[in-house]
């Protein structure tokens, strides 16, 4: 283990997605999405609780009163993490089932699709704004990671299967994407770019799927840091801790039979390091 790597969770999960910051109970929230079990790791414990959902969910966030708003199936879902139950909102109309997503600086919840086959242009990226879903983003493979710089006036979007990382103009008030432009393109050796987290500076951080690298970007684009986790199969990050100056990382070990597993033994694991920077405070979904 990485001296700047803490084990936190040593568990196999399928894929270990979509970590959340929960401050007011001081733990975080995290979801494999092919065991459809919801995480619930508290941070002075150390106890990881499981429950396990009724459908699958890929990403949260939090809403105003403490529960959260999940990307779910084939739409959108309040959960509720006591009762691990989920209340259809709306549904999407592209893509196999929903992907990563995060809330706006206005707070509406964002998330894209993905396709299992990764069709080219048959995965959107939608904005729930109230009960409602608009798609804000079409024509990509597999929608993942997305995030803002800390004006809200850029959108970072990650298109895992091309191995892209958009930037699109933001509009905070009105939840408009426009002007996309290839911002990042990634090298097979670097790995497909999966979740990814902006910090105070504007610094975009991403995890590298399949290489087990953490890279982080200024905002023109140039890579400026790569820190390497204890396992090739990290897929998603995000800020935590008291100060936001923890973050969180979750991995996957689908696909792998015995001999991988032992070859890369922390698969599926949960795990926490200090980047040295801290990240934003983000906005709680804005729905009722």
């Amino acid at each position: 283990m990485s001296e700047n790597f803490e084990l936190l969770v040593h568990r196999q999960a399928l894929c270990g997605e979509g970590p959340l910051w929960m401050p007011t109970l001081n733990c975080v929230y995290w979801v494999d999405i092919l065991r459809r079990e919801l995480h619930t790791y508290h941070r002075e414990s150390g106890i990881d609780e499981v429950r396990v959902l009724p459908g699958v969910v890929t990403a949260l966030a939090a809403t105003r009163s403490g529960q959260l708003i999940a990307a779910a199936d084939r739409g959108f879902a309040r959960l509720y993490p006591g009762r691990a139950a989920l209340d259809p909102v709306t549904a999407v109309h592209s893509g196999d089932r929903m992907n990563d997503g995060a809330c706006d600086p206005a707070g509406r919840f964002v998330a894209g699709t993905f396709t299992h086959a990764h069709d080219p242009q048959r995965s959107a990226l939608y904005l729930l704004d109230g009960g409602r879903a608009r798609p804000i983003v079409d024509g990509l493979t597999a929608a993942n990671g997305v995030a803002w710089s800390p004006d809200g006036s850029r959108m970072y979007l990650v298109d895992t299967a091309p191995r892209t990382i958009w930037v699109y103009d933001y509009d905070p008030e009105r939840g408009r994407a426009r002007n996309g432009r290839r911002w990042v393109v990634c090298s097979d050796s670097e790995g497909r770019p999966d979740g990814i987290a902006v910090d105070a500076e504007g610094g975009v951080w991403v995890a590298m799927h399949w290489s087990g690298r953490i890279h982080r970007y200024a905002p023109s684009g140039d890579l400026e840091t790569v820190l390497w986790a204890p396992t090739r199969r990290i897929t998603s990050i995000a800020f935590g801790g008291p100060r936001l100056d923890e973050m969180y990382v979750t991995s996957a070990c689908f696909g792998y039979d015995e001999r991988a597993l032992v070859a890369d033994p922390y698969a599926g694991a949960l795990f926490r390091f200090r980047p040295g920077t801290s990240g934003l405070s983000l906005a709680p979904w804005n729905g009722l």
